[in-house]
């Protein structure tokens, strides 16, 4: 009978210690009641709680007795100074299996590493109880007693039946503490954000109303609060709308306006409007919805469009006045260059007849005044012959006479020709032309021309006696054509221009390296007219390496051949 009434006692005790968790603030204040609890249920002298370590898997002492502790000064020291791994000691055993441990006598447990070698601590028998949470083991509860006492089992089933129950009940205290803490956060975040922040009851009345929505609308809180929020803030043309569309959601759970952003006109406390961009969305509380909305004036952001827009026509005005400078240029250059070209190639073949006549002078003198006069002619003649070839480009007219044409060929005569130039003569130039290429149908004289143009500036560009590489290849259907120089290569911030009309880098100007800034432009639209590409990469200090690409043409393929005209005049005799 007494065992009975003993164990009913302990069934008493979870009531009891529920209660004593309930009402704790924390976790320490519930555990201390616990320990109370049990002491008086089982009339054991001396409880203590053992806590994590810095969220490890150490335990400590928590400094938390019941009971005469004074009277076990050697407990007392030991507890203080100790730190159990999991698995060591009681403690540490009843936080790795989550179950209470029993010890009958510490004195003689090998596990109790508190009274080792025999050390009286005065106490003989004790037990652990974790506590054991969702996150883990958040505390472990002992208790002692003067006497060697045997396991009662009826005593561990309701301890282990008290830890589950603490466990659950400090999980739903934390998710109360948690869901407040969120809450308050919350709280914080609708009143300190940017935009205005309104929420309404199923009469549309006003229940919430931010820092924000009291400066974007002129009205304070407490005067907000209860009225009617379509009268408050929304203009007269929306209210019969917002109406039928709330009392639409209530009957049917359908709405237009939930969960989309709107851009409408709000209504300020002295009567004025300004546009801003709404969100509304419902949310259930307490068996009843509530409306809320984000509402963010877009006042500056209007401006700034409107801003954006205007910029755009005066941009589109200035676009179309500079195609109207640049097509003025292009006659400009059309008309210099038909103007120049005519004497040029009559000093042409006036200069080949004198190289052939006699005269007074010494014979090696005159002949290299001639070759002064006649180098500085063609590199007239070529320039007049860009600026025209740039003009034909930009109109569309560059005419191109295709035929099947071997690529070594093209390479070949591209570089003789440079060999003639003598600032390109100074580099030796190496040919790398992979076998079995196939034929390009191409416009032979443009395409040595465009090679010509990459020769030349890569010997501008590269110091006097560096190599210059040009090698041939083929990948599936395309030819490619690539030069490149071991010179001071081209900066990113220029690469992406090279191939623009009188465009020069600011390195090219600084070193006073002639041209105008033609050439490439020149052999890229000579691409382009094959259907091709040219590309650029650059190394700055390394070199640069210039490619143009031709699609070979299917066999069988018939090109569209149209009248080149003649692109070059024969001096006079």
């Amino acid at each position: 009978m007494r065992d009975r009434e003993r164990e009913t006692a302990l069934l008493a005790l979870l009531d009891g210690v529920t209660a004593a968790l309930s009402a704790g603030d924390d976790l320490e204040s519930a555990a201390r009641a616990t320990l109370r609890a049990i002491r008086k249920a089982t009339g054991w002298p001396l409880g203590h709680i053992w806590v994590p370590e810095g969220g490890g898997d150490r335990f400590v002492s928590s400094g938390a007795w019941t009971g005469a502790v004074r009277e076990f000064p050697l407990l007392y020291q030991a507890t203080a100074a100790t730190r159990l791994p999991a698995g060591t000691d009681i403690v540490g055993r009843a936080a790795a299996t989550g179950e209470p441990v029993w010890s009958r006598d510490v004195t003689r447990d090998p596990l109790f590493t508190r009274a080792r070698h025999g050390a009286d601590i005065g106490v003989r028998a004790a037990f652990a109880l974790p506590v054991a949470t969702a996150d883990g083991v958040a505390a472990v509860l002992e208790f002692f007693c003067h006497e060697p006492v045997e396991p009662d089992e009826s005593l561990l089933r309701v301890l282990a039946s008290l830890s589950r129950q603490m466990g659950r009940v400090i999980d739903r205290h934390r998710a109360r503490q948690e869901a407040e803490a969120a809450r308050r956060r919350l709280e914080q975040v609708v009143e300190t954000s940017v935009e205005a922040f309104v929420s309404v009851d199923t009469d549309d009345r006003i229940v919430g109303w931010n820092a924000t929505a009291e400066r974007m609308f002129g009205i304070p809180r407490d005067q907000a609060i209860g009225t009617v929020l379509h009268e408050t803030i929304m203009p007269v043309r929306y209210r019969e709308d917002y109406q039928a569309d709330l009392a639409r959601f209530l009957t049917t759970g359908k709405s237009r306006l939930m969960g989309r952003r709107l851009e409408l006109a709000a209504l300020r406390s002295d009567g004025s409007e300004f546009p801003a961009e709404m969100v509304f969305w419902a949310t259930r509380e307490a068996d009843t919805w509530i409306f809320n909305a984000f509402v963010h004036d877009i006042t500056d952001r209007r401006r700034v469009e409107q801003a954006l827009r205007e910029a755009y026509a005066q941009q589109q005005a200035v676009v179309a006045r500079l195609q109207e400078l640049d097509r003025a240029k292009d006659e400009f250059i059309d008309t210099v260059g038909h103007e120049l070209r005519t004497p040029l190639v009559s000093v042409l073949g006036y200069l080949e007849i004198l190289t052939l006549g006699n005269d007074d002078l010494p014979p090696g003198r005159r002949l290299r005044m001639l070759d002064a006069m006649t180098h500085n002619a063609l590199r007239l003649q070529r320039l007049v012959e860009d600026l025209l070839a740039v003009t034909t480009t930009a109109g569309g007219r560059l005419s191109v006479d295709s035929a099947p044409t071997p690529v070594d060929e093209i390479i070949a005569e591209a570089v003789q020709a440079m060999s003639a130039q003598a600032r390109s003569s100074d580099h030796p130039v190496l040919v790398r032309v992979d076998a079995g290429l196939p034929l390009v149908r191409a416009d032979r004289g443009l395409l040595v021309r465009a090679l010509n143009a990459l020769l030349s500036n890569a010997a501008k560009f590269s110091p006097a006696g560096s190599p210059i590489t040009v090698s041939a290849s083929a990948t599936g259907d395309t030819v490619s054509i690539a030069v490149s120089d071991a010179g001071a290569g081209i900066d990113a911030e220029d690469l992406p221009h090279v191939f623009d009309r009188f465009y020069r880098a600011r390195s090219s100007t600084e070193a006073a390296i002639q041209g105008i800034g033609l050439g490439l432009t020149v052999a890229k639209a000579i691409a382009e007219a094959h259907h091709g590409t040219i590309t650029a990469t650059s190394v700055p200090g390394e070199g640069s390496t210039f490619t143009l690409t031709l699609r070979v043409p299917d066999p069988g393929e018939v090109p569209a051949v149209r009248d080149l005209g003649d692109r070059r005049e024969a001096p006079p005799p």
